[in-house]
């Protein structure tokens, strides 16, 4: 906690002299014909970048001092204007990210301006010729130009406009808020403007990017469009140069995302602003922001859609990018959204005694799985009351484990929050078993039918594989079937399941009627049989008989017939952790925030589509369609249900956008661990860092060596 407190301080340290010098603003001070020949010069080199504006900014001063003195420079009356360079002194080189607006230029003047005094203020009367235009201009910050514009008037009336030696007011970026419009030229740099004088957009200083908050980023509509289809829209959009009427040529360049820059060169080397195809959000392309929520939120895979989207050519986020995204703001804004969603299950069901079914899921086939899911599920509204997780250093890397593990912290984190639990639903785990038994007598324990069923079904097809007894297969479904017949009828009395089950050897060698171990006289409940001469009747003490009552009186399976008696099944939450596979595959590895986030996605469109209705057609009646099941080995008609809506989608997606707004650090920078993130225990599974390739590929031998 320490070090964590001590990491945030020197951040928000860090943050607030980054803040002292973005707000620091250097001005300059210039006539109306040094001005006027800067803008000459300047148009006629056809550059307005920044190392070229400084550069040419001052040989128009050396140029023009050469001819002025000082005191006919103050007994003219002329009046300064301030230039401002909106952008901290800072010069960045490198490959700029998909958020930034374009490549950064070094600056060739830096040592120049730097050097010079820049205590000095503009305002004030200069005293000498050595610092009467003093010069402090701040350089580039990363993926922005300075753009002058137009000159604007600053002067009391309009009169002033008609005098040459007006003073003129350039101001750059956020400074030209609520300025008049700027010339054609210059139409896409800073504030755009409707005609009407009121503000409908924001761009950022260079004018390359529109920035957008989240809730119209959510709205917003993206589209397809082909390199050259944008080519030749842009070419009908400014098909000659402003500056010399020349015919321009386009030029796209990729933005490192899904966005793309569109350029206009001119052959005579005048510069147009560029334009982006997309919005921003704090700097980032509103485009790789949402295509990294929708691989999250659809349950995709990143290196598919990757895939997918090099086979077609179509510009898509990096790999850091997204991963970068998904750790500081799709996790977290999942996490978010699942509490809100347990709360309202909570609350609903609040003061009232439940029923929790509860299974556990590995995130991976086998016994060596890293993840588990436990998740507990309201057996009759079929709501989801909880979803824990455990890593498996959490129990010194043993799997098996961990299911043990994740049941006690569930039913202990319900409990915490006031959840009165009566009864609890689970699978014939062992160790679970022991605890209830032994630490949790107060609340009653069952067993899940289905796993029961199941269990059954596999022991009697085990049994029936041999020769001697292959008539057996043929009871198998049936004798399942009597299982949950026996445990929905006997009225949770354990002595009726009991009896009811003892019928089953009777039934199977065509005896409907017999005496049980009470001297009582007892009967099937199936009445009188269409067929009662039918071939597939066991023989008393033939070996099939013998197989099947040897695995229906198992000693082991008839004490535990107690737990089935309350007729407690699990199915609707084995269909949801078999859904989480949309969301989760067992055949993909992820770090741990992600796991959590795409099985809390799974839980949340499971919640929000349960009580979907089935389709009905025309005459009102429900639509049904034929599906076949392999387990029946026939058709089988499934409902057909009315299509999910995903109405959480737009809340995470603007809540993913807002947080992106917020965020006052850099896309890229470092964030901490989520608590409870396993990787606090040990960094990685394997128990201690990986040496060098060379090391391992030299103590590598096959059997191809010869050795």
């Amino acid at each position: 906690m320490e070090d964590m407190d001590r990491r945030k301080a020197r951040r928000k340290e860090t943050r607030a002299a980054y803040e002292t010098r973005r707000g620091s603003r250097s001005r300059l001070s210039l006539s109306t014909k040094v001005h006027g020949m800067f803008r000459e010069t300047m148009s006629s080199a056809g550059t307005d970048q920044n190392d070229s504006f400084l550069e040419l900014l001052l040989q128009t001063y050396q140029e023009h001092s050469e001819n002025c003195s000082t005191s006919s420079v103050r007994n003219t009356g002329d009046r300064r204007c301030p230039l401002v360079a909106s952008t901290p002194v800072k010069t960045v080189t490198g490959q700029v990210d998909s958020g930034s607006d374009v490549p950064s230029l070094p600056s060739s003047v830096g040592s120049i301006h730097t050097t010079r005094s820049s205590s000095h203020n503009t305002e004030d009367s200069v005293a000498s010729e050595t610092n009467k235009f003093d010069i402090s201009v701040s350089f580039v910050e990363k993926g922005d130009y300075i753009y002058p514009k137009e000159p604007i008037v600053d002067v009391e009336n309009d009169s002033d406009f008609e005098d040459p030696e007006a003073t003129l007011s350039l101001q750059i970026g956020e400074d030209c808020r609520g300025l008049e419009a700027v010339g054609p030229e210059n139409d896409v740099l800073g504030e755009v403007t409707d005609g009407q004088g009121d503000m409908t957009s924001e761009f950022t200083r260079s004018g390359l990017h529109k920035k957008i908050g989240a809730e119209e980023g959510e709205e917003m509509e993206l589209y397809i469009i082909s390199k050259e289809r944008l080519v030749d829209l842009a070419t009908k959009a400014k098909s000659r140069c402003q500056r010399c009427g020349s015919s321009v040529q386009v030029a796209v360049r990729h933005a490192n995302g899904s966005a793309a820059h569109v350029d206009w060169v001119c052959p005579d080397g005048h510069t147009t602003p560029s334009w982006c195809s997309q919005e921003t959000i704090n700097g980032s392309h509103i485009g790789d922001i949402k295509q990294a929520s929708a691989i999250l939120l659809s349950g995709n895979n990143f290196q598919k859609i990757k895939m997918m989207s090099q086979f077609m050519r179509l510009h898509c986020i990096n790999k850091t990018t997204f991963y970068q995204l998904q750790k500081k703001y799709l996790c977290t804004c999942v996490e978010k959204y699942w509490e809100g969603v347990q709360r309202e299950t909570l609350a609903k069901h609040s003061g009232t005694p439940v029923v929790l079914c509860g299974d556990g899921r590995n995130d991976s086939p086998g016994f060596c799985a890293q993840y588990l899911t436990y998740t507990l599920m309201e057996h009759d509204t079929k709501d989801v009351f909880n979803v824990h997780f455990v890593d498996k250093r959490e129990v010194d890397m043993k799997s098996p484990v961990m299911e043990a593990k994740a049941f006690k912290e569930s039913l202990h984190q319900l409990e915490e929050k006031g959840v009165h639990i009566q009864e609890i639903v689970t699978d014939a785990h062992t160790s679970i078993a022991k605890h209830m038994r032994e630490k949790r007598p107060d609340i009653t324990h069952s067993w899940d039918v289905w796993h029961g069923a199941k269990n059954l079904g596999k022991k009697l097809s085990k049994v029936s594989a041999r020769a001697a007894t292959r008539r057996l297969v043929f009871w198998i479904r049936h004798v399942v079937l009597h299982f949950w017949y026996c445990a929905k009828e006997c009225g949770r009395d354990t002595r009726a399941l009991k009896a009811k089950w003892h019928g089953l050897t009777h039934h199977v060698t065509n005896k409907h009627t017999w005496i049980s171990g009470m001297g009582q006289s007892n009967t099937c409940d199936h009445g009188e049989l269409e067929n009662p001469d039918r071939e597939e009747w066991l023989s008393p003490g033939d070996n099939a008989h013998k197989a099947l009552v040897e695995v229906a009186y198992e000693r082991k399976f008839i004490n535990n017939m107690r737990y089935f008696s309350n007729f407690r099944h699990t199915g609707t939450l084995e269909s949801l952790h078999n859904h989480i596979l949309m969301y989760a595959s067992k055949r993909y590895s992820f770090e741990y925030p992600a796991y959590r986030a795409r099985n809390l996605l799974a839980v949340i469109d499971y919640m929000a589509h349960k009580d979907r209705p089935v389709t009905t057609d025309d005459q009102g009646k429900q639509k049904h369609v034929a599906v076949w099941s392999k387990h029946a080995k026939n058709y089988v008609a499934r409902p057909v249900m009315v299509p999910k809506t995903y109405s959480y989608i737009p809340v995470l997606m603007r809540d993913i956008l807002a947080r992106r707004e917020r965020d006052e650090m850099p896309l890229f920078a470092k964030t901490g661990l989520m608590p409870g993130d396993p990787r606090a225990i040990r960094p990685r599974l394997a128990p201690f860092p990986p040496p060098s390739i060379e090391e391992i590929l030299g103590r590598r031998h096959t059997r191809l060596d010869g050795n």
